[in-house]
């Protein structure tokens, strides 16, 4: 499943239930890939849509000295799709569930990668796998693996990853992992878990990612996609083994 890793601040016992009342959900975002000297996103757009294609909620900027700190208001629990954009970046669709309280995100949780940015990494992965990736067209799709538990990296070890795009195509994802010099190599070339996975090209509309660990788990996550959009595997972790 995929999570937004957050943290509930230190409140005053509220006087009225989360049922009863809106709430805020804040935090830190990032205008290109997290890094130490990564600027924040200062112009831009949040937004929240249900997963029937509803919109819920925009973010806000209410601290005028910190531009890139964003606001959003909910009213309770849902699984929801953040969409994150900005006049350099492209935009990023991250699937979550919004808190059932105030609460704020990690810094460098959610982001929009800046357009140069991801130019230039799909460039070095058509290099690397030697795949000619069509990402000037449709969707991509960019996740990473979070190894949470001990059966993870076993997990994680001849994973098979899949994508349906809109038009009911399916694409095996393109994956890699880390070799004994610590470089990003296919995975299909080392005795070692699946550390990123990419999938390019994809048609919009509805999207599904599958996930079928090694060991027997399984994870799908559903997007609702635009043309040109990035959809966020990022953080990605399997089900808790049984």
């Amino acid at each position: 499943m995929l999570s937004i890793l957050t943290f509930t601040a230190c409140l005053p016992t509220p006087t009225e239930s989360a049922a009863d009342t809106s709430y805020i959900w804040q935090g830190w975002i990032y205008g290109d890939l997290p890094s130490q000297d990564t600027p924040g996103l200062e112009t831009g757009t949040v937004r929240v849509w249900d997963l029937e294609g509803e919109f819920i909620a925009e973010g806000s900027q209410n601290d005028v000295d910190r531009l890139a700190l964003w606001t959003i208001e909910v009213d309770g629990v849902e699984e929801v799709e953040v969409r994150v954009s900005g006049p350099e970046q492209v935009t990023t669709v991250w699937r979550t569930t919004t808190p059932s309280t105030q609460t704020y995100w990690y810094a460098g949780t959610l982001f929009a990668p800046a357009s140069t940015s991801m130019d230039t990494f799909w460039a070095d992965l058509s290099e690397l796998t030697q795949v000619d990736l069509a990402t000037d067209t449709g969707v991509n799709l960019l996740g990473e693996a979070l190894l949470v538990w001990p059966e993870d990296e076993a997990g994680w070890t001849g994973a098979t990853i899949t994508v349906y795009d809109g038009e009911g195509r399916v694409h095996p994802a393109l994956t890699l992992g880390v070799d004994e010099n610590g470089l990003l190599v296919p995975s299909e070339t080392i005795d070692g878990p699946i550390v990123s996975f990419a999938a390019t090209g994809l048609a919009p509309g509805p999207i599904r990612l599958v996930i079928d660990s090694s060991d027997g788990r399984s994870a799908v996550v559903d997007y609702n996609a635009g043309p040109g959009e990035l959809l966020s595997a990022f953080s990605f972790t399997l089900p808790e083994p049984t």
